[in-house]
């Protein structure tokens, strides 16, 4: 025992000074701050360029948000409370496969609605399910290495506000939308490429094409890509002009088959909702929109607001391409922390003990001779020998001779004068039995000692029995008699 404390005293020595030194030789990272050549558009990032502000505005007015930190398999694989809008802000620190930009983009083409917060998005994701070409044109502004992304005043120097184009659902109680001065340009025109053809032309009455979804395209180079929306199609935010004249808005019905520009300044289209299957994907050119230093600017949160929570079904926010979700939260929360070191130090001291605890340094010991000198060896001994001759009233003498000493030594009475019938009947008056039952136990007993034939299972029973009265009596048997 006292080795073994002795083992668990170092162990625990060795504990503490591996922290000490762990913890004293620690050197926190200095945190780099925002740059807007680098930002970080986390909703977990406070700074400058991150949004966590944008989020918790959401988050407090009771908007259905999630951070999504897994891939994007999760969104088709028909999960219950999937999300119906997917939010990709600025610059992704963990790039876009082919692959799943394809399956985006097919989850788009079954009704979804992606948002795409970037001055540069995946060039996979500028696509329209109609004859049009989308592009996105930056600004060459060398001061995007050294501007300070936290003032406000350097980073809208010499931009104006843009104004919405047309009054839509985005454009909602948006009177101006103050971008940076390194906002992108959304831009739309009609593919080049797509052409009518001639073979499939169907002509109405008054002999100008029919302008129906069902005509095909005829495309030189690719397929043609998923079918367009419909004119009753869903989710769009574009208000029909009959309905508006008529005091009655339905949010969820489309009138259009084309991109829409809701916000401009007459050169930069800085919001573009264009049609893709049955969705629609939404460019905003500018992350400083929704940025934590640019959201309070004029009508900036209502236009975000507008964009982003304006149906009442979950918003997801991309976090995983941000770089979370790859490792387990317990991991990402003691990252860069001296924990991990002091876990992997403690558990090679725990693998050192235990190897050294199964395994010997030494030759082999010699076995100690067991110890003949028991006090109970004579006792075996006689026990053994009774048994292999029979000799069980031996047995039954030794153990009635000894249940009469102590029965009388409890009740007071002289064994050697007091007759078995006194003894028997003081005996069942103490544990309320019947006498004359006490009494043939113990004339039972003396007559085997006196030569009576028994055998093993008698003397077992009478045994027993014998054993029974003087637990009943209270009679306990010492440390030394049990062993």
């Amino acid at each position: 025992m006292r080795q073994k404390l002795a083992i668990f005293l170092v162990f625990a020595g060795l504990i503490l000074i591996l922290i000490g030194l762990n913890a004293a030789s620690y050197v926190q990272k200095e945190k780099i701050p925002d740059k807007e050549a680098a930002p970080n558009r986390s909703t977990f990032n406070a700074g400058a360029t991150g949004t966590l502000g944008f989020y918790t505005l959401l988050s407090e007015t009771g908007r259905k948000i999630i951070r999504w930190q897994e891939p994007v398999d999760g969104l088709i694989n028909g999960k219950k409370n999937a999300p119906e809008t997917f939010v990709v802000i600025g610059t992704v620190r963990r790039e876009f496969s082919d692959a799943e930009i394809s399956r985006l983009l097919n989850w788009v083409s079954d009704g979804g609605r992606l948002i795409l917060i970037d001055r540069e998005p995946p060039s996979g994701f500028l696509k329209s399910s109609n004859a049009w070409d989308i592009s996105i044109k930056q600004q060459n502004d060398q001061a995007l290495y050294s501007v300070d992304p936290a003032d406000q005043k350097e980073m809208t120097d010499r931009t104006p506000a843009s104004k919405p184009a047309q009054p839509t659902l985005y454009t909602k109680s948006v009177n101006a939308v103050q971008a940076s001065r390194f906002a992108a340009s959304v831009s739309f025109k009609k593919h080049s490429e797509y052409v009518r053809s001639e073979n499939n032309r169907t002509t109405s009455g008054s002999g100008e094409p029919d302008q129906t979804d069902d005509q095909p395209y005829d495309f030189l180079k690719d397929p043609p890509p998923p079918k367009a929306k419909p004119i009753n199609a869903p989710k769009s935010s574009v208000t029909d002009p009959k309905l508006k004249n008529s005091g009655k808005v339905e949010p969820n019905k489309t009138f259009f088959n084309a991109p829409v520009a809701h916000i401009s300044n007459g050169e930069q289209n800085l919001l573009v909702e264009v049609p893709y299957g049955d969705g629609e994907i939404v460019f905003l050119a500018d992350p400083f929109i929704i940025s934590n230093i640019g959201i309070s600017l004029v009508d900036n949160a209502q236009l975000a607001i507008n964009v982003i929570a304006r149906n009442d079904g979950l918003i997801a926010f991309d976090e995983y391409h941000q770089g979370y979700g790859s490792n387990n939260q317990f991991v990402q929360f003691f990252e860069g922390t001296p924990v991990f070191a002091i876990f992997l130090q403690c558990a090679g001291l725990a693998a050192l003990i235990f190897f050294s605890q199964s395994r010997r340094f030494a030759r082999a010991l010699i076995d100690k001779e067991p110890d003949r000198l028991s006090k109970l060896e004579y006792v075996a001994a006689i026990a053994e020998l009774q048994r292999r001759t029979r000799s069980y009233d031996l047995a039954i003498e030794s153990i009635y001779h000894d249940f009469r000493r102590r029965t009388a030594k409890l009740l007071g009475i002289d064994n050697t004068t007091v007759a078995r019938k006194d003894l028997a009947y003081v005996i069942a008056e103490r544990i309320k039995a019947d006498p004359n039952d006490i009494d043939g136990l113990m004339f039972k007993c003396e007559d085997i000692i006196r030569g009576e034939p028994t055998d093993q299972k008698e003397t077992l029973g009478l045994t027993t029995r014998l054993r029974e009265i003087e637990e009943m009596l209270g009679l306990k048997r010492s440390r030394t008699a049990k062993i």
